[in-house]
């Protein structure tokens, strides 16, 4: 399957909304004709994500294997990018393609895919960072350094946070973000969980 055209999407990441009127998607190795291959999963309609993701079968590991290589290549070879999707987990993104998808049956997901991270470029991670381990009851997650400092400065911009904007995951950050919860309606946890960090950084 062969296709040359990327167009813009809507998508809403769980509670926050993510909206595009249009935007130009990254660009992609092809031949001297515009073409290119597409293996896998990238080639399959949103269509069969949709349904795979509806059964949670086989089929849908495939679909978020083939997303996750892709983002990795993207990390690879797009300009000034180090991570592409430096906060969000495969999970959210997967839900975010449903909601595309659900909306543009008919597209191939390599479009559903680019689309989106079209959308995300804006806020990607453009240099290397360290990863800072979060603390929860049930164990820990990690988290760049540089999110960190962007969740500073997002809490800063609310007037919740008047702390050092240094990347460190410290006590007056977690009432700064526990405080952003309950304004938002969120479970009041403190941790910088996806619908929380979705939420502040999306917008």
């Amino acid at each position: 399957m062969k296709t040359t055209t990327f167009p813009a999407g809507r998508f809403k990441l769980l509670g926050a909304f993510l909206l595009v009127a249009g935007f130009t998607t990254q660009a992609l190795a092809v031949d001297a004709k515009g073409d290119f291959a597409i293996d896998g999963g990238g080639g399959r309609t949103c269509e069969a994500f949709n349904a795979a993701a509806t059964k949670r079968n086989t089929d849908y590991f495939l679909f978020a294997g083939w997303l996750e290589g892709y983002v990795s290549a993207t990390n690879q070879y797009a300009k000034d990018t180090y991570d592409i999707t430096p906060w969000q987990t495969t999970e959210l993104l997967l839900a975010a393609l449903g909601q595309y998808c659900n909306k543009n049956p008919k597209q191939p997901f390599i479009v559903a895919v680019n689309s989106m991270l079209g959308v995300l470029k804006p806020n990607r991670l453009q240099a290397k960072s360290e990863l800072i381990m979060i603390q929860t009851d049930k164990g820990g997650f990690p988290l760049y350094k540089g999110v960190i400092e962007e969740i500073q400065r997002k809490l800063a911009q609310a007037k919740l946070y008047s702390a050092a904007k240094d990347g460190v995951f410290s006590p007056a950050l977690k009432d700064a973000l526990r405080d952003f919860q309950v304004r938002s309606n969120l479970p009041a946890t403190g941790m910088p969980d996806q619908p929380t960090l979705n939420k502040l950084l999306s917008n």
